[in-house]
């Protein structure tokens, strides 16, 4: 189940739990959000903000031009408004090296934190699989192998949190504490949480490569907006 914020009528606005993909019933989202409390969290982010909740509802449900429609709005709410666009209104040739060039990016600022937090404590190995897996996911993703480099980038990117805030990055509540910190961090990682259901869900997707695609450069878009 989720927390979708609808407003019943203008002066009372309630949060409401409904089964979002209706006519996907295999493939259902929102775990992650039953570990914040709805009501608190209603008070930490603005209204704009709780359009991010519909908008990644209808990218999943859509195909091709509305679910680009839906990624340029929800990466606007997520990230800094207006860049993302940059990697979706221009030419093959032109967004082949704008989304290379983000993935150089993100691959920098994962490689810093990474060997800052192995600096401070974090064991040799660990850093090694990271950064090896980081390596990996820019070449899947270069090779066009979609479902993989998706793979591998929901899984560095749940490793955040633990690279961030050690244990405290592992607690049932981090996600509140998220959003205490910044609404648009909680928001990010209910969003990592989010993609990551869809991975045991990927015959019920329509146009899944499709979806894949886009929610990688979304995410590594949002985390380079940090």
């Amino acid at each position: 189940m989720r927390y979708s914020y609808e407003p019943r009528n203008r002066r009372s606005p309630q949060w409401l739990l409904y089964e979002p993909l209706d006519h996907f019933p295999a493939f259902r989202h929102g775990m992650a959000m039953d570990f914040v409390d709805s009501a608190r969290v209603g008070t930490l982010v603005t209204e704009s903000e709780k359009k991010v909740f519909e908008l990644f509802e209808t990218m999943v449900r859509s195909t091709g031009q509305e679910r680009t429609k839906s990624a340029v709005a929800l990466a606007n709410l997520l990230g800094n408004p207006g860049e993302f666009c940059f990697y979706i209104d221009c030419t093959e040739d032109q967004r082949l090296i704008r989304v290379f060039h983000l993935l150089r990016v993100f691959r920098e600022n994962m490689t810093l934190l990474i060997n800052k937090t192995w600096a401070d404590g974090m064991e040799h190995l660990m850093q090694e699989q990271l950064l090896a897996d980081l390596a990996r996911f820019v070449e899947e993703y270069r090779d066009g192998r979609t479902v993989s480099a998706f793979r591998s980038f929901v899984g560095i990117s749940r490793q955040i949190p633990s690279l961030l805030f050690g244990s405290l990055g592992k607690a049932n509540d981090f996600l509140e504490y998220a959003f205490r910190i910044d609404p648009k961090f909680g928001l990010f990682f209910w969003y990592i949480d989010e993609i990551d259901l869809q991975l045991r869900n990927i015959e019920n997707i329509p146009e899944h490569r499709e979806l894949f695609d886009l929610e990688v450069l979304i995410g590594t878009f949002v985390l380079s907006c940090f």
